[in-house]
């Protein structure tokens, strides 16, 4: 049988873990965007004062002060490393792993082994709680789709009280039951449109769209919601795409703490960032022979001049080298720049990625063969991992950084920073 085992508000927890003295489960809390300015991740409690995702910080401010709420900034570091934690923990308590997305995680569990999936789901939800310390939902079902709602369904509040944070659903009668009570847009797959077009033809709740024609969705709306009808039917049909596996493209921007006029400290936060998604290439072992260079003005600010430009740039050869994708991000910076705009937001997005078993002779008169990234790059590398990022940096990167997101709010490193290692005072 199929498990999902999704994280409870992630982000929050994640940080709330090293923060004890704010009740997860009593207290609004909440972590901002980057740059401080909007609410991505909310617990129970701030969603019940009415705050919605992305909502913009300074709106909701007193609300959560008044509500003796807090919320912190985000560290991506610290969320990336929980989350490799939470996908590790799982691996060693499911089989045929799948790293869904940052906070869920596909696996399966063999019945023959575990008879009882309540008791082994229970059993999930407990070792993270105690190796981790972090909540969960754990749906078990049939099919992916099935485990999802069921996952959906041991987080709701009208019947946590009776679930504990876990659902099977093992039985026709149970799967019926569920669909019934939720609609079809709670259904993983089913996007906002095709929910509302499937409203005009009398489809609402989970179980109209389960009895709803496979073939006729097929043609109205595309394999997507086909399959979907499938696996709510107990025929597995949809493929999953592992978060670890090879990916089409890599984007990495941030809107910046100020406005900046200046070309040299764009190309300082244009370089950090081509430096971040070359080590993401290298992760993944894939190179890219294309990126696209793009910055903008702040929309939010229509009194000043707007401008939003972007330059694809092709490479001669597939490359994960942080020194050679940054003097071609330079170079594009440079044909695309205008002075006397203030600018906010800049970034690079790597395509046509291929990895490093894959990889093809791309033009008759180069070498063939498998690319590898340079002896620089992987001593750079070395170096950074044992010390600690950006110990070694290029020099187009900067020291001072002015144009870098706020961070007073953010949290610690905690479990990558041995000088941000929580204390704990003995009386």
């Amino acid at each position: 049988m199929w498990v999902l085992c999704d994280i409870n508000a992630a982000y929050v927890s994640f940080i709330q873990l090293f923060n004890p003295q704010y009740d997860i489960n009593t207290t609004p809390l909440g972590v901002l965007s980057s740059n401080q300015g909007n609410v991505i991740a909310r617990n129970q409690p701030m969603k019940a004062l009415g705050i919605k995702m992305g909502e913009p910080h300074f709106k909701v401010k007193e609300l959560i002060r008044d509500s003796n709420g807090h919320v912190w900034g985000s560290n991506f570091t610290l969320f990336g490393d929980m989350s490799n934690r939470f996908h590790t923990e799982l691996e060693e308590l499911l089989f045929d792993c799948h790293r869904y997305s940052i906070d869920e995680s596909f696996g399966r569990i063999d019945t023959t082994m575990a008879p009882n999936p309540k008791s082994y789901a229970l059993h999930i939800k407990n070792t993270l709680a105690k190796n981790l310390g972090i909540g969960v939902g754990v749906g078990v079902a049939h099919t992916k789709t099935l485990a999802k709602l069921a996952s959906h369904a041991a987080k709701l509040n009208a019947w946590k009280a009776k679930t504990n944070g876990v659902a099977v659903l093992d039985t026709p009668v149970k799967v019926d039951w569920v669909l019934q009570r939720v609609k079809a847009s709670d259904i993983w797959g089913v996007g906002s449109k095709t929910a509302e077009k499937l409203s005009l033809l009398g489809v609402n709740t989970g179980l109209e769209l389960k009895g709803f024609n496979v073939v006729e969705a097929k043609q109205k709306f595309g394999v997507v919601l086909s399959r979907t009808i499938k696996e709510l039917n107990g025929i597995d049909a949809v493929q999953l795409k592992d978060l670890n596996e090879g990916r089409d493209s890599i984007c990495v921007s941030k809107s910046m703490g100020k406005l900046v006029t200046d070309i040299n400290e764009l190309k300082s936060a244009l370089s950090s960032h081509v430096s971040v998604g070359a080590g993401k290439l290298r992760r993944f072992e894939l190179f890219t022979n294309s990126m696209t260079v793009f910055f903008s003005t702040d929309v939010f600010r229509q009194s000043q001049p707007q401008l939003r430009k972007s330059i694809e740039v092709k490479l001669p050869f597939h490359c994960a080298d942080s020194d050679v994708l940054i003097r071609y991000a330079m170079f594009a910076l440079e044909k695309i720049y205008q002075e006397g705009y203030f600018f906010k937001k800049v970034g690079v997005i790597f395509n046509h990625l291929l990895s490093k078993n894959d990889h093809q002779q791309l033009n008759l008169f180069n070498d063939s063969g498998i690319s590898n990234v340079n002896k620089k790059t992987i001593v750079s590398d070395e170096i950074n991992s044992k010390f600690g990022n950006n110990v070694i940096r290029f020099g187009v990167q900067g020291f001072k950084q002015t144009w870098k997101p706020k961070d007073d709010l953010a949290p610690k490193s905690y479990t990558t920073n041995i000088n941000d290692l929580p204390l704990v005072l003995a009386k």
